[in-house]
């Protein structure tokens, strides 16, 4: 079953914004669509590579900020619906929280340290992109959030110029893990040697074939990624992280609370159509209620 996630965020957020002060409990939705193009509502469609007509994958324009991104199956998508006039009433403060979430996440998992790029948004490891984050406010009710690549396959994202950054390339977390593998075996073979030899540079290049096979492989079936072990880590890792940056304490939606929220999901995806705004599909996905 496909989830109308961007229908849930509206529904949400318009119940957070009439309800009584005391009613106002922030959500979150951790989830995974399939394959999908999103642009954010001043998004330039110079940044999209293919014909708009014949998209490779779906394509939808949001209300979010930010330029043209990809989502798919191993990629793990977090939409947190805050209240910041119960945290702190400033956009760029909740910007920098959403990639402290990332950052804590990737050094907690897999001991990656992510950095911050000056005048940029999101985050990265060795230079490769690896968070995108757009996000809106209504009300002072956010909406829209962060996408973290975990074991995504990267070649959908050769088709546009991700978040209109054309020199900085996009990674994954099973990518920055397989070059830092790659890195500390080359490390370890001159340190053994005394130098670096052919053999090491011949197994580094197999390692390099290796990626790129599997890599291929991903591609051929983008599903394939969705059930990888990482995703199970980072899901828990972010909803810490965002628990911790954010002073919240989450809890499971209950069985009611998910059939209220399809129901109203239902409805709300066929309004957004009539309005010329596309809801977007979701594929396994959870949802936490502080």
């Amino acid at each position: 079953m496909l989830l109308q996630a961007w229908a849930w965020q509206k529904q949400r957020v318009a119940a957070l914004c009439t309800a009584a002060t005391a009613d106002r409990r922030d959500t979150v939705f951790l989830l995974q669509h399939p394959p999908v193009y999103t642009l954010g509502a001043g998004s330039s469609e110079a940044h999209v590579k293919f014909d708009l007509q014949q998209p490779p994958h779906p394509l939808y324009r949001t209300e979010r900020g930010g330029e043209v991104t990809y989502h798919g199956p191993g990629q793990l998508v977090m939409y947190p619906i805050l209240d910041l006039t119960r945290h702190q009433q400033d956009l760029h403060w909740y910007l920098r929280g959403l990639e402290e979430v990332v950052l804590r996440a990737l050094a907690n998992t897999s001991g990656l340290q992510g950095q911050r790029i000056e005048g940029l948004t999101g985050v990265w490891v060795d230079g490769h992109k690896l968070a995108a984050i757009g996000v809106r406010a209504r009300k002072w009710v956010t909406y829209h959030g962060l996408a973290l690549n975990v074991a995504t396959a990267l070649g959908p994202f050769s088709h546009i110029t991700p978040c209109g950054i054309a020199d900085r390339p996009v990674g994954s977390v099973k990518t920055a893990l397989a070059r830092a593998a790659a890195a500390a075996a080359a490390v370890a073979d001159t340190k053994a040697d005394g130098s670096s030899n052919s053999s090491s540079i011949h197994g580094t290049q197999q390692q390099q074939q290796q990626q790129q096979q599997q890599q291929q492989q991903q591609e051929e079936d983008l599903y394939a990624v969705s059930s990888d072990p990482l995703i199970v880590e980072y899901r828990y890792a972010l909803l810490e992280a965002l628990e911790e940056v954010f002073g919240l304490h989450l809890q499971p939606a209950s069985q009611q609370q998910m059939q209220q929220l399809l129901n109203s999901g239902s409805s709300s995806s066929s309004s957004s159509s009539s309005s010329g705004v596309d809801s977007v599909p979701s594929r396994t996905g959870a949802v936490a209620i502080a």
